[in-house]
């Protein structure tokens, strides 16, 4: 048998084995693979999940370059600025951005770090909550020693923690639900598509 001949009976074995296996046999649906919970951005995709602070390394999120000014706007946040460069101090285990306060004297900021939910959770003082969000995974953390008008909100991925600090000064301490707040705004994060 030449090529041709050989070419000509497969493409024919392969048309009949589709249509026995299309004729009178049931309909197979394709199962999609439920998509992992993820923020998207421009840059990316940063999947929730768990991460190793050891193994991390120099790819820890930076919020201030891996997110664009249009997609902080589109979840309300405008006026965002690497604290690095704002103040001139790197820490290695952070990338930390500040943005335009939500009122004057509540201040938020956006901050990826190598300190998951479990180191989190063994630092003492530390108060976490999880509340009802449409984040999975997502918790709050206070330190009420330390500053008690300072809530974030923040949750684990594959490339370390990201959340959304609120802090009050002045006369609106105490009267802002800081966590509430900071919920809020990494809920917004959460959305932008």
């Amino acid at each position: 048998m030449g090529k041709r001949t050989t070419s000509a009976l497969y493409i024919l074995a392969v048309g009949l084995l589709a249509g026995c296996a299309a004729e009178g046999g049931e309909q197979v649906a394709e199962v999609a693979e439920p998509e992992a919970p993820a923020f998207h951005f421009a840059s990316g995709t940063l999947e929730l999940g768990d991460f190793d602070p050891d193994t991390l390394g120099d790819d820890l999120f930076d919020p201030c370059t891996e997110i664009s000014a249009e997609e902080y706007a589109a979840a309300g946040m405008t006026g965002v600025e690497s604290l690095e460069i704002a103040t001139g101090y790197r820490n290695p285990d952070t990338n930390s951005c500040r943005a335009d306060e939500l009122r004057p004297k509540v201040s938020r900021m956006v901050t990826a770090t190598k300190m998951n939910e479990e180191m989190a959770s063994g630092k003492e003082g530390v108060v976490l909550a999880h509340p009802d969000s449409v984040v999975d995974g997502l918790f709050t953390q206070m330190d009420p020693a330390q500053d008690p008008f300072l809530c974030v909100a923040q949750v684990d991925t594959t490339r370390g923690s990201i959340g959304v600090g609120i802090a009050e000064r002045g006369a609106e301490r105490g009267r802002n639900d800081t966590c509430r707040l900071a919920t809020e705004n990494l809920e917004r994060l959460f959305g932008v598509r």
